[in-house]
């Protein structure tokens, strides 16, 4: 297969994009396809030499959102990205015409414009496959746990898009992805169209299976951010330090910048910075270093808040099951359906710094059963989260689409106190 992947987010080291569009790029590679990538025209150096995209797409979306601007500018964005978007794709395409399939991995609705046209215009006549993949989208649970759509006009507009290219759809000629169950059940739902779950694809590391230390290195790697809960990691190490001051437990986080948490400042904790047992990294890993952590963490602590990870998913849940590593998890988020299925979790409760602390302390006094269980179950996950895997899935999606046959949905129900699953 000839693969195009458009992805405007790959820029720089921030966030999982360099990694997600470096797996596919040589994972399609090794199975024998061809691909080209297109990246932001300001994509750095290094990545440029590493990866060699072709830099031509408008500066990324994702690293504009969220950076203060007004309501007014917002949603100028949507139209303006979405313009430039379609004025370089369209120059492009024109001049390329020998993919079999494009791949666009973060749809935003700032994008989805852009994308509705090509398809209706210049991809009209082509048998060119557009997967268009949501990691994330306008959806959430309410109070009493129903999939409701945000109600911003943006949803209306991302919907009401998608409903245009429903012929598209179910013909196949157009893919729709997300990385969740629950959140393809919430897009079904909220659409009538078909959505289809990818396995997102991963790497393991090389010495996964490596002999325990003394000490059981737990960690959360990725910047600090209020959704995944930095602030109730920090109190919960502490807990954890003073109940616990002989612990075999030692602790790495990243923390590169504060957050607010319902308007209150977030910020580093001083005393955690002078703990002998906890190492904070105020930069973004260097190339190989993520790995090089991934094969030091025995634990991966992930208090993702539900209000966020009830419907999207991460990549790091991934990283842990695909290399044995046992995790702390929220219950009843999506995070939690990965690491139970595939590896060994304990569940702690939504934002209780308690709760994570004794989560931790039952993760030491049983560790080697929890590791072993990982080990154990790792197997299945290498299978499941392939770049093999998910380019089999594309290849029938047409199938499924046609059919309805999307799967079943659904989220665990969140989990009793330090319940392991």
């Amino acid at each position: 297969m000839r693969w195009l992947i458009v992805e405007d987010a790959l820029r720089d080291r921030k966030g999982h994009w360099l990694e997600w569009v470096t797996t596919f790029a040589h994972g399609f590679r090794e199975l024998g396809d061809e691909v080209r990538v297109l990246a932001d025209a300001s994509v750095e150096p290094d990545i440029r030499d590493s990866l060699r995209p072709e830099p031509i797409l408008p500066g990324s979306i994702w690293h504009r959102l969220g950076n203060g601007s007004g309501l007014l500018t917002r949603y100028a964005r949507v139209f303006t990205h979405n313009w430039n978007t379609w004025r370089v794709m369209n120059q492009y395409l024109r001049a390329h015409t020998d993919f079999d399939a494009i791949f666009v991995p973060t749809v935003s609705v700032h994008h989805l414009l852009a994308w509705t046209r090509l398809i209706k215009g210049t991809l009209r006549q082509r048998k060119t496959r557009v997967l268009l993949f949501f990691l994330i989208a306008p959806v959430r649970r309410n109070a009493i746990g129903d999939v409701v759509s945000d109600g911003s006009p943006t949803a209306r507009l991302l919907f009401g898009l998608l409903r245009t290219m429903a012929s598209e759809i179910r013909s196949g000629k157009v893919v729709l992805g997300v990385e969740t169950k629950a959140m393809q059940h919430a897009c079904e739902k909220l659409t009538g169209l078909p959505f289809i779950w990818f396995p997102q694809p991963v790497t393991p590391a090389e010495d996964a299976s490596r002999a325990p230390g003394a000490w059981i290195e737990m960690a959360c790697l990725g910047a600090a951010r209020a959704e995944k809960g930095s602030d109730i990691l920090q109190d919960a190490i502490k807990l954890h330090r003073h109940q616990h001051p002989n612990s075999r437990a030692r602790f790495t986080f990243q923390w590169m910048d504060d957050f607010q948490v319902d308007g209150r400042p977030v910020r580093v904790s001083p005393e955690l910075q002078q703990d002998p047992h906890v190492s904070i990294l105020n930069r973004y890993f260097a190339d190989g270093e993520y790995v090089t952590q991934l094969q030091r963490t025995s634990v991966m602590l992930l208090p993702y808040r539900l209000s966020s990870y009830a419907l999207r998913g991460s990549r790091v849940v991934i990283d842990a099951v695909v290399n044995g590593i046992p995790v702390i998890v929220t219950g009843g988020t999506t995070l939690a359906d990965t690491a139970e299925e595939f590896g060994a979790a304990i569940c702690c409760r939504d934002g209780d710094p308690q709760n994570l602390a004794a989560a931790i302390a039952q993760m030491e006094s049983c560790f080697d059963a929890m590791r072993q269980r990982a080990l154990n179950a790792r197997g299945a996950a290498l299978e499941r989260f392939s770049v093999r895997e998910f380019r089999r899935i594309f290849q029938i999606s047409a199938s499924l689409a046609a059919i309805g046959k999307t799967g079943q949905a659904g989220t665990s129900a969140a989990a009793p106190v330090g319940q392991i699953r």
